[in-house]
């Protein structure tokens, strides 16, 4: 990350993080200096911008045709921008619609950058990206690749208490005719240290002056919509000293539209060593009106006591939307509403508080087009072959039918050395998918595209005993005679490929997935990691990670016999987990247990149980390790596999998969679940965790990393599993105990 042009703020910051729950676009990052900058939308990364511009050429010059755009814009990104697009059409597909990007055509691998620890600048001599195309003509700088932020909050106070915002400090940097370069962190010109500081220019040392370090304020406004917003200190000097005098308005709700304390507001902050550390002890005034001095009735002492009860109407602020650039202020969206819409309230913040940033990350499995289309990969390679011939036809009248029997036949075969079995199937095959097509229209708005795209994925390893290609290898475990009671399928995923892209992000609460009218599943309302229109958008930033992993699929007729058997004291255990009354419109999860019964809390938590027993078997820890759960009433599974930025294929995982290694694991994992140091209170607990969406689960038994679960450690019961009367898997305990 990058403040440009001040090179003392670069921060190292991994990529895969950078897509992570708690980072990305909007986010507030603490730096090595410990300043606090705003990460800027995708619109200004300048590699993003770059390969923006070249995919918007390549649609506009009249040549490139619509079905070569994707190969073509692969190839000129990585020529003239030097970045790679991740191979995943599939995704790109479930994007489009999921975002509404209609001409969303490529994903952007974010290139990895490295600094120079001793003058902490980026390294350019070492990229194989800026080599690369230095060979080539194209001449690259390290800044071409680094994610740019800005200064958030903008204020900032020297030693005597002086506050301004950070550009009137840098006003004041240009006055002194200091050199920019110095400034960062943030200094105050007029406040000198007694020595000079020594710096290299070019051949030779020469000396400067050293100036004092400003100290950033660390308090903000935030919205439930993702609005952020800088706290205006001379509003709110003028609106604490009215709301002392008249004892009203203390929700303040008018603030951001009230008046400055004066014309020409000159604060000052002091902080009292007289009174206990708190808001109460740090006062505020204007040096040039008066107000805040207390030194009548009419200018009482103001302080920040009480100032989490401020709660503003947010303006609809989008700070991170403000272009490097330009100072034409800061991008809003009026009118910013609740669920119920009324005006939206903000709230007071720490910079670092948990509640600042939530991101919405979508993660995708890569699955070749050869298994989507159900078609062997020579049948998909001469699929590609004859939509280049056809489409290179000018004939206006030409069909695909016409051309399909003309044109796909024995030759073809043989001119292009396909190696298939049967030649006649073959040639149907490939007749079929390329008059037809297949999964045109499989991502539709009315869907829950979320389960849809599951749904493929569950699909390829539950319909597939075994598949070798580079991304993705996989091949079904022998199940002994205990495995196959309760499992139909466990395999052994050597190489996986996911694919990670930031969605959008909110504040306050996490984004979650909800039921809405009409009982369509939707995602709350979040703010775009872009500042261009939907259609504008031809490329998003993604982290592409290969690892290794394995997928449980449950035994479908087992898992029935236990639901019916158990029917009573299953639903009374889930009783209190789903919505009450007839039709529900809120949280996803709670009407996805009113869907899918206790199966939801059975599949979940016996993943959570096998990650935590892969803790000691392999030694990779939970926060190493993640979960895709597939569940609905046609999906009964989990895949558990290496996370983003771990180590990756080590083989700890597919060690496992071997029979009786892998009843081993299950057993010793579900032994482990009947005893938790906080019982019998968790065992008997009837509703714990957020939203008391957790029964017998906590942090001692059950509970994992949070970037390890997909959904927030909610929905968790080991007695689902181990309960002695109604246990899924308490048999199989048994059984090996004897």
């Amino acid at each position: 990350m990058e403040i440009q042009q001040q090179h003392q703020y670069n921060q190292a910051i991994s990529r895969y993080k950078l897509l992570s729950a708690n980072a990305g676009v909007g986010s507030v990052i603490t730096t090595g200096t410990g300043n606090y900058v705003l990460i800027s939308d995708i619109g200004q990364w300048p590699f993003i911008k770059a390969s923006n511009s070249v995919i918007n050429d390549m649609m506009t010059d009249g040549v490139t045709t619509p079905e070569n755009w994707y190969e073509k814009a692969k190839k000129d990104i990585m020529n003239t921008v030097g970045v790679a697009c991740v191979d995943d059409e599939r995704f790109i597909e479930f994007l489009k619609v999921e975002k509404d990007l209609a001409h969303l055509l490529c994903l952007a691998a974010i290139p990895q950058l490295s600094l120079n620890e001793n003058f902490n600048s980026l390294n350019k001599k070492d990229n194989p990206i800026i080599k690369k195309l230095e060979t080539k003509g194209i001449n690259k700088e390290a800044k071409d690749f680094a994610i740019p932020a800005t200064h958030f909050p903008k204020w900032f106070r020297n030693e005597k208490g002086i506050l301004k915002q950070y550009g009137e400090w840098k006003e004041d940097w240009k006055k002194a005719k200091m050199e920019m370069r110095f400034f960062a962190p943030p200094r105050d010109a007029n406040d000198r240290f007694p020595y000079k500081m020594k710096v290299k220019q070019e051949n030779s040392i020469i000396e400067v002056d050293a100036c004092k370090i400003l100290t950033q304020t660390n308090l903000i406004f935030i919205c439930e919509n993702g609005h952020l917003s800088d706290i205006p200190w001379p509003k709110f000097l003028r609106w604490r000293t009215e709301s002392k005098r008249s004892r009203s308005n203390e929700k303040g709700e008018a603030l951001f539209m009230d008046k400055d304390c004066c014309d020409n507001p000159t604060l000052k902050w002091t902080e009292s060593k007289n009174r206990s550390e708190g808001y109460a002890s740090i006062y505020i005034e204007c040096t040039h009106c008066g107000m805040g001095n207390g030194k009548d009735i009419t200018t009482p002492k103001i302080n920040l006591e009480g100032i989490n009860n401020l709660e503003p109407l947010c303006p609809g602020h989008k700070p991170w939307e403000i272009p490097l650039d330009d100072n034409s202020g800061i991008p809003f969206e009026a009118g910013c509403c609740d669920k119920s819409g009324q005006r939206s309230t903000m709230q007071v913040a720490l910079v670092t508080g948990n509640n600042v940033y939530f991101a919405n990350t979508f993660g995708s499995i890569y699955i070749p087009n050869t298994l989507l289309k159900g078609i062997p990969p020579e049948i998909d390679r001469l699929l590609k072959i004859c939509e280049q011939k056809y489409n290179a036809l000018t004939d206006p009248d030409k069909t695909k039918e016409d051309w399909a029997e003309r044109r796909i036949n024995a030759e073809l075969l043989q001119e292009y050395n396909a190696k298939v079995e049967d030649q006649v199937v073959a040639i149907q095959q490939l007749r079929t998918v390329f008059i037809e097509g297949v999964n045109v229209a499989r991502y539709q708005k009315d869907n829950d595209l979320h389960e849809v795209y599951r749904k493929e994925e569950y699909d390829v390893f539950s319909q597939n005993e075994m598949y070798l290609e580079d991304g993705l290898t996989f091949a079904d475990m022998p199940l002994n005679d205990t495995l196959k009671t309760y499992f139909k399928k466990i395999q052994k995923i050597e190489e996986l490929k996911v694919t990670s892209v930031q969605l959008d992000f909110n504040r306050v609460t996490p984004s979650e997935r909800v039921i809405g009218p009409g009982g369509k599943v939707v995602t709350s309302n979040c703010k775009n990691i872009f500042s261009n229109t939907p259609e504008e958008v031809f490329i998003l930033p993604a982290v592409e990670n290969y690892g290794e992993g394995i997928f449980f699929e449950f035994n479908a007729e087992t898992l029935e016999e236990w639901n019916t058997s158990h029917a009573e004291d299953l639903y009374k255990r889930i009783a209190s987990l789903m919505p009450t009354g007839g039709s529900f419109n809120g949280n996803a999860l709670r009407g996805r247990i009113q869907r899918d019964g206790a199966k939801v809390l059975l599949i979940h938590t016996f993943s959570h149980l096998i990650m935590r027993e892969l803790e000691f078997s392999c030694g990779y820890p939970t926060a190493s390790l993640k979960e895709r759960l597939y569940i609905s009433p046609e999906m009964s599974g989990v895949l558990i596999y290496t996370a983003d930025g771990s180590e990756g294929s080590m083989g700890g995982l597919i060690w496992q998969v071997q029979p009786e290694r892998m009843t081993k694991l299950i057993v010793k994992a579900m032994e482990r679940a009947l005893d938790c140091s906080s019982d019998p209170l968790c065992w008997e607990d009837e509703g714990q965790g957020l939203f008391n969406l957790n029964l017998s689960a906590c942090f001692s038994c059950a509970l994992v990393s949070e970037t390890a679960c997909e959904e927030r450690n909610l929905a968790l019961d080991r007695r689902m599993l181990v309960d002695g009367e109604f246990g899924y898997l308490f048999s199989m305990i048994q059984r090996a105990a004897l």
